[in-house]
């Protein structure tokens, strides 16, 4: 193993690495899990019905696990491997943009210390719109940084507005990367003079078609995934301004552990690597500044941050150490600082197969729940109470989504109790077909879909925290 490692070049470090992450945090949790995450089984019951929009977010991570899922024919082992998959990407744009900006060793170590953070780790075991964002920010910056070298390249243009535009089907987030690659173009003479040239409106063309069938959805639907956004802001669970950015500080504090395992004697001792200026502002700008508007904005306008907002603004952060240490690395530093990221990965894989036995802060991982205990037990309450085959299920979001998933109902789901964000079923698909209702704890009333018979049950098998699921048979009514 040592000589085998010793071979590879810092590229293949990196490949290494990356292929490292997608072993550990996709073999563990596939095989410690009955469920997958509650963001994947969400997206599961969009993705089926290939939506331009939801109420929620945009929709490219449905079409993500879509495709996942079809590709493995596995809906726990689909996601979690489209979510690694994703983490290696924004590896492979890390190194890429390290290369256009420094040697290959310090663009290898600037990609192992960001691997080392927190939210190239933990979170990313949960396929989600946070996790998709992590390589189109990468690459997005990325691309621009090649445009930096090539400011009159059309293909170069080209690939910026598509992945722009694709960009705004991940999260609306994204308008803060343009924003900021735009305070990055206005810093620099060379790029300023780009806007007598054709590119960026060839940018801004491509981009904005990318965009538009999402958009035409927006207007139709009132910006109605806007005022979902607000709730979250709203949330208990948000963090004030600056608690936000203490949160952002600690996320990011693993990072010193492959740092100091280099060793901060060895780093004094390697030679100055003197950075050119642009080149260091460009990175301080697409580093710092989205955490730095971010906090800005909520500060006047008095709102509320999720911390995990925060994820993609720190891809380049790795690079940006680096570079401010100013110092030469050896392959012998930059191998260290792979495999001390790599033993941090290998924890967070332990961390999670411990989770899967003894809980941590006293709830119980949705990855742990019953899932096929429950869709079983609901098909045969169904069976025991109906002449007809189940064919929609409905409540709350996360039991529904449980007992449909890896049945040929997954498109067939009621989000809730009406029907304002399942726009593939009708009042008059409940009235013929008949639904059964799933809702966590102790509930009298029936949904008001329910014009038929109701039958309501206790099913046996209780929510891991205790509570009892009960179930609405709503008999079709004619």
């Amino acid at each position: 193993m040592t000589r085998f490692f010793e071979k590879l070049s810092p590229a293949q470090l990196v490949g290494f690495l990356a292929g490292v992450q997608i072993v550990i945090l996709v073999t563990l949790p596939y095989a410690f899990s009955s469920a997958p995450p509650i963001d994947v089984v969400e997206g599961l019951v969009w993705a089926p019905h290939w939506l331009i929009g939801t109420y929620k977010h945009p929709p490219l991570p449905s079409w993500i696990i879509e495709l996942s899922a079809i590709a493995t024919r596995d809906v726990i082992l689909g996601p979690f491997l489209a979510s690694q998959i994703a983490v290696a990407m924004t590896y492979v744009f890390v190194f890429l943009l390290g290369r256009l900006l420094m040697d290959p060793f310090r663009a290898a170590a600037g990609t192992a210390l960001i691997a080392a953070s927190f939210y190239f780790t933990v979170p990313t075991i949960e396929f989600n719109h946070n996790v998709i964002q992590l390589p189109l920010w990468a690459g997005t910056i990325f691309v621009y940084a090649r445009l930096r070298n090539a400011p009159y390249s059309l293909s170069n243009w080209i690939l910026f507005g598509l992945i722009c535009g694709l960009g705004f089907y991940a999260k609306y987030s994204f308008a803060l990367l343009i924003g900021v690659l735009l305070i990055a173009n206005l810093a620099e003479s060379s790029m300023r003079r780009v806007w007598f040239t054709s590119g960026p409106y060839l940018a801004i063309g491509i981009a904005l078609l990318v965009i538009t069938p999402h958009a035409v959805w927006l207007l139709v639907h009132k910006f109605e995934p806007l005022y979902y956004l607000a709730d979250r802001a709203g949330s208990p669970t948000a963090s004030e301004p600056l608690l936000f950015l203490g949160a952002q500080i600690a996320d990011h504090i693993p990072m010193i552990v492959p740092l100091g395992l280099v060793g901060v004697h060895t780093l004094r001792q390697a030679a100055n690597i003197p950075a050119q200026r642009a080149d260091r502002l460009f990175l301080r700008i697409v580093t710092l500044t989205p955490v730095i508007l971010t906090i800005i904005f909520a500060l006047i306008s008095n709102s509320r941050i999720k911390d995990m907002w925060g994820m993609p603004m720190f891809t380049t952060l790795g690079l940006l150490v680096v570079m401010e240490l100013g110092r030469e690395w050896s392959i012998t530093m930059t191998r260290r600082t792979i495999l001390v990221s790599s033993g941090l990965i290998g924890l967070v894989g332990i961390g999670f197969t411990l989770h899967a036995y003894f809980i941590f802060g006293g709830q119980v991982p949705r990855t742990n729940w019953p899932m096929r205990t429950i869709s079983n037990e609901v098909h045969m309450l169904w069976t025991s109470s109906a002449s007809t085959p189940l064919s929609l299920i409905g409540g709350t979001p996360w039991l529904a989504g449980l007992a449909a998933i890896e049945t040929p109902l997954r498109d067939h789901v009621v989000i809730g109790e009406t029907l304002d964000h399942s726009p593939w079923i009708s009042a008059d698909d409940i009235r013929t077909k008949g639904a059964l209702f799933l809702f966590s704890g102790a509930r009298e009333q029936a949904p008001l879909l329910c014009t038929g018979s109701v039958i309501k049950s206790l099913l046996k098998t209780q929510t891991p925290d205790g509570q009892p699921i009960t179930a609405f048979v709503c008999l079709p009514s004619l």
